[in-house]
């Protein structure tokens, strides 16, 4: 098939045009399934990061992309400062690199009733 569509277009001898349907139809088959395993599930990956980031508020507990776990200090427009340590150091990450906020215990069990229900 890719031979076919390299020299032209044209259908060679063997080609018939069910091969070809054939062909294209697998091509939109793979497609809808990548979209469907990949980018749905980022996409709900990335509006729930979203509504967190939202929802920040000083005194929540983060995970960065880098793994390191603090507790937030100071939010800004583009930037969070978090104490990191039991030594209270404060770093400041820029909002983007906030990769989980850990929910409170209240808020916890209740996201998990709203799970079930969805």
């Amino acid at each position: 098939m890719f031979r076919m569509i390299l020299e032209g277009g044209a259908p060679q001898i063997g080609y018939s045009q069910a091969d070809i349907i054939m062909g294209i139809g697998m091509v939109v088959l793979f497609g809808a399934v990548m979209y469907f395993m990949i980018y749905l599930p980022q996409k709900k990956r990335d509006k729930k990061l979203k509504e967190q980031m939202d929802k920040l508020m000083v005194g929540d507990k983060v995970v960065t992309i880098g793994g390191l776990i603090g507790i937030v200090a100071r939010i800004t427009e583009d930037d969070v400062t978090i104490y990191t340590s039991a030594a209270n150091t404060p770093v400041t990450y820029t909002k983007s690199a906030i990769q989980t906020v850990v929910p409170r215990n209240g808020e916890a069990d209740s996201d998990k009733k709203k799970d079930k229900k969805d």
